[in-house]
């Protein structure tokens, strides 16, 4: 499978991500590392260009992480695919694992569509490890109308070339959510997500403090998939799930009134019992 690595501006994440790659027993087929127009053109170590089958491919013009992502798949030999953010790391031993998992439930039950997941770290910006999450499965749209749950910047293994097929690539107008519109396409042409046993990554979760930033990107997504007249269960879960990512950038931020509406506003668009839209995670301690 090929393995793809976005970046912009960070030569430190991008060294760490490539370090957790090179320490794996079992590497991939390769590595691309697509550079989003870093002020500061990042650079690959020579030792990982000894080690691993890289491309640095870099763009002219910053389009993002769904353009990024893009790129890499449209450069991608393998059908096979996952990524890793700059920022994230792969815990040792485990991709070649993954890996393995997924080709023997291709061999008892071959199925393109299957998005495979597992479980990761959470870790602060200092590297402080936060706990565990194990995704929960799903094959229903109405699970990834509701949020990415399972992590899909750096837990996922998914034929990419099918993906694209299916419902083409990540939509490069949206700067944000656009994982979560994405997955919720595929779903709709029939995807599904299966977890592996496996905790394969360190995932850095940053508090975002840009509530103006996160609306403007929520009514955007919604507005989408509006004009697009997706079902009116699915877009209340749409709806919904934008107001609590709003919500909490707002508490985030230290706007407890605002965060306060948006919550109201997710609840009353789709009723509940407790925050949580999607399956969610088991959780652990480290």
């Amino acid at each position: 499978m090929t393995l793809i690595i976005p970046v912009h501006d960070r030569q430190d994440a991008l060294d760490r991500a490539l370090q957790s790659v090179a320490a794996q027993d079992v590497l991939p087929a390769e590595i691309i590392v697509v550079d989003d127009a870093s002020e500061t053109p990042m650079l690959i170590r020579p030792e990982f260009t000894r080690q691993l089958r890289l491309r640095l491919i870099r763009h002219d013009k910053n389009k993002g992480a769904a353009g990024a992502r893009n790129t890499g798949m449209s450069a991608s030999t393998t059908e096979w695919i996952t990524f890793l953010d700059s920022d994230d790391a792969v815990l040792p031993g485990t991709l070649g694992r993954r890996w393995a998992l997924v080709q023997e439930d291709q061999q008892r039950q071959p199925n393109d569509k299957v998005i495979y997941g597992c479980g990761w770290i959470d870790c602060d910006e200092d590297g402080k490890s936060l706990g565990i999450r194990r995704p929960r499965p799903s094959h229903d749209p109405l699970d990834f109308a509701a949020g990415c749950w399972f992590s899909p910047g750096s837990c996922i293994i998914m034929n990419g070339k099918r993906a694209v097929e299916a419902a083409g690539g990540q939509d490069e107008t949206l700067r944000r959510f656009e994982d979560c519109d994405w997955f919720l396409a595929l779903a709709l042409k029939g995807f599904s997500l299966q977890v592996l046993p496996v905790i394969g990554a360190n995932i850095e979760r940053k508090r975002q403090q840009n509530p103006h930033g996160i609306e403007q990107a929520a009514d955007t997504l919604c507005r989408k998939w509006a004009e697009k007249g997706l079902d009116r269960p699915l877009m209340s879960r749409v709806r919904s799930y934008m107001s609590l990512e709003t919500a909490a950038a707002h508490f985030f931020a230290g706007s407890r009134g605002k965060g306060l509406l948006w919550l109201a506003r997710s609840l009353i668009e789709c009723p509940r019992f407790s925050l949580q839209l999607s399956p969610g995670w088991d959780r652990e301690k480290v």
